[in-house]
């Protein structure tokens, strides 16, 4: 009866793929990012100017960028080098 009940727990709840984690992942730092550049506009004293454009710049090329190039490469490597994880039969 346990062994039904794990079945239909297993069932119920999908695992993610490897590429929705990464997405996922990538979402969740570009929402930190605009909350990042909302704070540091107002800190900045809310005005557009040179300060602020090389700011954003910064923050969503080179932060930005740069995550997203570190979970590809991730990705490449979880996807073709790491061997699936075996299921454990009983």
């Amino acid at each position: 009866m346990n062994d039904k009940k794990n079945q239909n727990a297993k069932a119920a709840k999908p695992e993610l793929t490897r590429f929705q984690v990464t997405f996922y992942a990538n979402l969740l730092f570009f929402a930190f990012l605009c909350v990042l550049w909302v704070v540091s506009f107002f800190v900045c004293g809310a005005v557009w100017d040179d300060v602020e454009s090389g700011l954003t710049e910064f923050i969503f090329f080179i932060l930005g960028g740069g995550f997203v190039l570190v979970s590809l490469l991730d990705y490449v490597y979880e996807s073709y080098f790491t061997p699936a994880p075996q299921e454990s039969q009983k």
